[in-house]
């Protein structure tokens, strides 16, 4: 029996792209029953977009997450296996955790791939998106992996729950260096790793400007305040040796940056973090 559900998207974008946005509508076979498709196709008005493999695209995503808390979540063992997620698991049985496992798939598996799970008789299944991590699906979960997910998950987090339009920048190539014009305000870089013995989460803050414009918006985990979602906050980014800022073409206001690696903790004995910048729109 074929079933079709809502659709997906995500939008690449290029400076020089044609405007489009993508969006996959998912027919799928389902096994019976199926309750639960978690996948969600958002319109943002159209963004530039690209093709894969452009390296000068960046990607354009909602947020929201209100815990990025993944324990229950087995980096050493693949997750579609019992072992790397369980049914059985917390984030799973608790319906209102399970936002951590969809955002954590949109993050790691790319587009077209999903994680299928039974939980109390029914059929959960959580599509990809970004796609930072695909091995995940089949395979363990690397420190890379590790780091590349946590960042985009903590980009993504948003205590309270606020849906916010984002834009991602990375030195990976599945999101790439490109800016768009309808997010041209740095607000911040993320980086960390939720899957070790002792977890990390960290952001560095980017322009003023960008940082209270995150927070108007209803962004609340890279404010100017104190209370930063329980991360370790740094800051001027741009301008302190912490963080990798390669120049990447030429702004009105001055050229455009994106980060490479940011340093957790000591710069003389920290760890160099796979990192994600986040820029956010006028209001």
């Amino acid at each position: 029996m074929n079933s079709l559900f809502p659709s997906r998207c995500i939008i690449m974008s290029s400076i020089l792209g044609l405007l489009d946005i993508a969006c996959i509508e998912a027919e799928i076979d389902p096994i019976e029953p199926l309750s639960l498709r978690t996948g969600q196709c958002q319109g943002n008005g159209g963004l530039p977009s690209t093709v894969p493999g452009d390296p000068e695209r960046g990607v354009w995503i909602n947020n929201g997450l209100h815990d990025p808390d993944v324990s229950g979540i087995d980096p050493a063992y693949a997750l579609s296996s019992s072992l790397g997620l369980s049914e059985d698991s917390e984030l799973l049985l608790d319906s209102e955790r399970r936002d951590t496992v969809r955002y954590l798939v949109e993050c790691a598996l790319p587009q077209g791939h999903d994680i299928t799970k039974l939980v109390d008789g029914e059929w959960l299944i959580f599509d990809g998106a970004v796609g930072l991590a695909p091995e995940w699906e089949d395979e363990e979960c690397d420190e890379d992996c590790q780091e590349w997910v946590t960042a985009c998950m903590l980009a993504r987090t948003n205590i309270s729950g606020q849906t916010v339009s984002i834009w991602m920048r990375a030195d990976h190539p599945t999101i790439g260096d490109g800016m768009s014009p309808q997010f041209p305000a740095y607000e911040a870089s993320f980086f960390g790793n939720l899957f070790a013995d002792s977890p990390s989460q960290h952001f560095c803050q980017g322009t003023v400007a960008g940082a209270q414009l995150g927070q108007l918006a209803g962004r609340t985990c890279a404010e100017l305040s104190d209370e930063s979602c329980g991360f370790t906050k740094y800051t001027n980014c741009p301008q302190e040796p912490r963080c990798s800022f390669p120049t990447h073409g030429k702004a009105k206001s001055g050229p455009m940056h994106s980060v490479v690696g940011c340093i957790g903790g000591s710069l003389a004995t920290g760890h160099s973090f796979h990192t994600i910048s986040t820029y956010v729109g006028p209001l």
